[in-house]
Formats: structure tokens, C-alpha cells, sequence
């Protein structure tokens, strides 16, 4: 196991650490040997630890010994921002091995459900919809519609899976930890082996992930010290002094004001690469974003972005600058800098005037520790004063509904019957696919109807969240399509798509829309959006 994750280590061009490949072998032997029986690991390390090898050592160690416990292993990421990444560099380990990794998730042209390759790489939305029987292989039949609806789940109870980043399954009433809860200790007690990575996981989300499962496992550090050299200052100052220095990362709370601070660094600092990422970004613009900063030399590069930065990212940055956020994504932001031991870094917190997208009490909470503390570690071991039991409560009570119609889901949920029609939610909100149409895309344009290039659509695309909870997105979504022409899928044939002009209502999940006025090098101008 030790030679394996050091050929892994020494694969992905970085130098090995004896110490710390000691504990990760270590690790990945406790979970191999105790994979006789259904059982939930809880891998608790700090970031930059180096916990994608740990919890992937233990499926290829298979192929090395010719003795296996899982044929499938199922690699479940919290957003697509994170899939990328993850895949170069699985497609790097398993290089010797074969084609053995592949992707099944909203983004992929061709859905497989969940059965591709030994390797899959996923969301939680397609992995808790594919549970739930709702995003299967459908067909009509005999006049009537038919479909695999348990094939993902006979396929799940029989595999390895992963749920990486698993401190980021929450959302803003606590359902998305209370439903996957549900899912994942319904496979573990059926015998699925299931690892969740965390560098950050408060005690009340763990709590309502795990409390169902029979048999757990925690896996932590133990007495192995990893001390992140980082100063932390919480400052009253503005982003706007931002200092132009390479080796640097901005996170901000917004995609407008990643919008806004980008724009304002490309003309102060041009003596730099300045990039930008976020969520409404195509996808082909953010894969152009990770090649560049792959490409580009450390010292030169300035990197802003949301939340979107604040996990699976794998370079290496000195100076951290971001605006508060609650204490579990602040520590994830600190991870970002600071991941060599030897290198000094900094991280610069700046308060905000308006606390949203997040909850006044945890940035409340969060500010008080901040005033209180200035260490790394104070902050990790803080976590649960922040999420204390009353606070998540308070949380969980926007959400119950959507937690009981899900409830009511799962009980008439039956083997080898068709799943209920009702409609569940895993979190308190619904994605519209936006594609971007280029000029070049257009092969005609008749009255109201578009003709296009189905290849010139290839990762064209990005997904904006609509809320269940409240009406702000979609009227901001509305707002930044005032005056422009919204085009629906109306048919296809091979190489073409149809579409033709309609209004964005509640049914539509996917629209095209032409690129210019609404969309630039930063993504959509979600500013078209705010209120004046």
C-alpha cells in the first residue's frame, strides 16, 4: 500500500513526505482490511493532507494483490466545479491500469446512469436521483414507459463510494444532510463500503449524515501534526487594496463582486495573469481557466473567485484575501493557502456590510471567534460554537417540509415497482441549463426559430440556480433576460438542434440564449440582474 501511494504521489509531480505518506498509507490499509462488511469511514484530515489518495489507494490496491472487494467504485463530488480536477488527476494514478475512469453527472452529453466505467465520477445530485429512481434509463414499451428504475441502486450497494469534500452537503435549510443521511446509511447497512473526506465537518452535520448507520469508523490524523504556517488577520479594509503580487487567491461571497474585482485587478495589476472563476461560468470557459492557471507560472498568477475556489483546487498560493464567511468555509478558504510547510503564508480576512448569501447568525458567531482568535487551529477547533445543536435547528425549520415530502418519497419507494410521480427535492432548489449561442453556432434563423450546430453547443453551457424557497433568483434570472429572445428545445436530428422563442416559466429546465449583451470573459453579467 506504502509503494502504491508513493507512486501515486511521485506521478502527480510533487515530492513525497515521508511522514505524511506514512499516515496515508496507514489509512488506506485501515480501510482495506475492513472491508468485509457494510461500513461508513469518516476521514477526518486537515486539506492539503492529501486525502484523495487515501480513500483511492484502497480500490487500486485491488489490482495490484489480485484480491477484490468492490468492482465499481463511485467518486461522488459536491459540485461539477470540483470534477475536473479530480479526473486528471485519478487519469494520471490509474494510467497503468487502463480507460478505467469515467463521468456521469447533468453536465455529461450522454447520461449513463451511473453505469460507465469502474471509476465513476459524479455529483450528489445524480448519485441521490439515481437512488432515488429518478434519473434512470427510461423506454416506452407496449405502450407504456418502463426503465431500469433499480438498476443505480443495485449498483451502489455493491461498491465502493466516496463522498469528497462531504462537509459541503448542506444548503441554506439543512436538507441536502438530512436526505443524503437517509440514502447513504440505507446502503451502508446493506453492506456498501462508503468513505466521507473532510477536512471541516461540525459535529451537528455529521450527526444527521451519519446517525442511521450501524457500523462507523473514524479516521483521523492521530499523532501526526501538520501545522499550517499562515498568519490570519481579520481587517475592516476594503478588497480594493488588494495588493498586485502573484501567488495570490480572492474569494469573494458573490459572483458580482468577483465580477466587479476582476475587471477592476486586470487594469491594476497588468503586470499579472489575473483569472476569474465561479459558477456561471460555461463550462468550456472554466476548463480554459484550469489550463491556463496549469500553464501559468505561480508567481504571476492572481486568482479570484466565490465559493466555487474554496475546494479541489491543486496549486500551490502564499497570499489569501476573502471576505468573511461562515466558519467552515472560512477554514476551507485558509486551506487554500499554506499547504507547504515551509513556505510562510498569509490570509487576509475583510468584513462584509451585507451578510448575504449567508445567515446573519453565523457570520455573527463566526466574527466573535474571529475577534477572539488568530490561529488556524483555533478556528478548526471552534467549529461546533458556531453550529451548535439550536443554531442548526433553527436552520432544519425552513426545510421540514421538503424533508417530509421527501420522507413520504422514500416510504413508497418500492423494489421492482414503478418509483412514485411525485417530484423530490434533495436540496432546497432547481437548476436551469443556460447554453450560450454564438454567431458561429447559427446555421439559420426564420421568424422565431433557430437552427444550430449541435457540436458548436458542446460545453456551451452553464446552470443557474433557482431557489424553492423564494422568488429573488428567478426574478433576477428574469431581469438579466429582459429584452432578449429566450429559445426552448423544439427537435433535433443529427447533427442540428431545433429551437424556438418562448418565455422562462417554472417547467422549463433548459434555455438557449444568444451570447452577446449577457454573457463576457467573467461569465454572465449577473449585474444586468441587481436592483439599480
Amino acid at each position: 500500500m506504502k509503494e502504491l501511494i508513493k507512486e501515486m504521489v511521485e506521478s502527480w509531480s510533487k515530492n513525497v513526505d515521508e511522514n505524511r505518506l506514512e499516515l496515508q498509507s496507514k489509512l488506506a490499509k485501515k480501510i482495506f482490511d475492513e472491508t468485509n462488511e457494510g461500513k461508513l469511514f469518516l476521514l477526518n484530515l486537515p486539506t492539503g493532507i492529501g486525502k484523495t489518495e487515501i480513500f483511492l489507494a484502497p480500490f487500486l490496491y485491488q489490482f495490484r494483490i489480485n484480491e477484490f472487494f468492490a468492482g465499481r467504485m463511485y467518486i461522488v463530488e459536491p459540485n461539477h466545479a470540483l470534477l475536473r480536477q479530480i479526473r486528471d488527476r485519478i487519469e494520471n494514478y490509474t494510467r497503468n491500469i487502463g480507460e478505467i475512469v469515467g463521468e456521469d453527472h447533468g453536465d455529461v452529453e450522454n447520461p449513463s446512469f451511473l453505469y460507465t466505467a469502474p471509476i465513476t465520477l459524479t455529483t450528489i445530485d445524480s448519485f441521490a436521483y439515481g437512488f432515488l429512481a429518478k434519473r434512470v434509463n427510461k423506454w416506452w414499451q407496449f405502450g407504456y414507459e418502463t426503465g431500469r428504475y433499480t438498476l443505480p441502486v443495485g449498483l451502489m450497494g455493491n461498491s465502493y463510494i466516496v463522498f469528497d469534500e462531504a462537509h459541503l452537503i448542506q444548503d441554506s435549510v439543512f436538507l441536502s444532510p438530512r436526505v443524503m443521511g437517509k440514502i447513504i446509511c440505507n446502503l451502508v447497512n446493506s453492506g456498501a463500503i462508503v468513505i466521507f473526506s473532510s477536512a471541516t465537518l461540525p459535529k451537528a452535520l455529521r450527526e444527521r449524515l451519519t446517525n442511521e448507520c450501524r457500523n462507523i469508523k473514524e479516521l483521523n490524523a492521530e499523532n501526526f501534526t501538520f501545522k499550517r504556517n499562515v498568519k490570519i488577520s481579520f481587517k475592516k479594509e476594503t478588497l480594493k487594496d488588494v495588493e498586485c503580487e502573484g501567488k495570490t487567491i480572492i474569494i469573494v461571497n458573490t459572483v458580482k463582486k468577483a465580477r466587479d474585482l476582476y475587471k477592476y485587478l486586470k487594469q491594476k495589476c497588468k503586470n499579472k495573469k489575473v483569472y476569474i472563476l465561479h459558477s456561471l461560468m460555461t463550462i468550456e470557459d472554466k476548463s480554459r481557466t484550469y489550463e491556463l492557471l496549469k500553464n501559468t507560472k505561480e508567481d504571476d498568477v492572481i486568482l479570484i473567485g466565490t465559493q466555487t475556489l474554496e475546494v479541489g483546487l491543486d496549486f500551490s498560493f502564499n497570499k489569501l484575501y476573502t471576505e468573511i464567511s461562515p466558519i467552515d468555509s472560512l477554514i476551507q478558504r485558509i486551506g487554500r493557502v499554506g499547504r507547504r510547510e515551509e513556505n510562510r503564508s498569509e490570509a487576509i480576512i475583510f468584513d462584509v456590510e451585507n451578510n448575504l448569501p449567508y445567515m446573519d447568525s453565523l457570520l455573527k458567531k463566526t466574527r466573535e471567534i474571529l475577534q477572539e482568535n488568530n490561529g488556524y487551529e483555533d478556528l478548526v477547533s471552534s467549529i461546533d460554537k458556531v453550529y451548535d445543536e439550536d443554531e442548526v435547528r433553527k436552520i432544519e425549520e425552513k426545510g421540514d417540509l421538503f424533508y417530509t415530502q421527501f420522507l413520504e418519497y422514500l416510504e413508497n419507494l418500492h423494489l421492482f415497482s414503478y418509483p412514485p410521480e411525485d417530484e423530490v427535492l434533495i436540496r432546497p432548489s432547481n437548476y436551469i441549463t443556460i447554453f450560450m449561442i454564438d454567431d458561429n453556432t447559427i446555421i439559420s434563423e426564420k421568424n422565431d426559430e433557430l437552427v444550430l450546430r449541435k457540436e458548436e453547443l458542446v460545453n456551451k453551457s452553464l446552470r443557474y440556480s433557482i431557489s424553492a424557497i423564494d422568488s429573488y433568483s428567478l426574478n433576477r434570472l428574469n431581469k438579466i433576460l429582459e429584452n432578449k429572445s429566450v429559445y426552448i428545445h423544439s427537435g433535433e436530428e443529427k447533427d442540428v438542434i431545433h429551437v424556438r422563442k418562448s418565455k422562462l416559466n417554472n417547467r422549463v429546465n433548459t434555455i438557449y440564449i444568444k451570447r452577446h449583451g449577457i454573457y463576457d470573459d467573467a461569465g454572465l453579467i449577473i449585474e444586468m440582474g441587481e436592483e439599480k
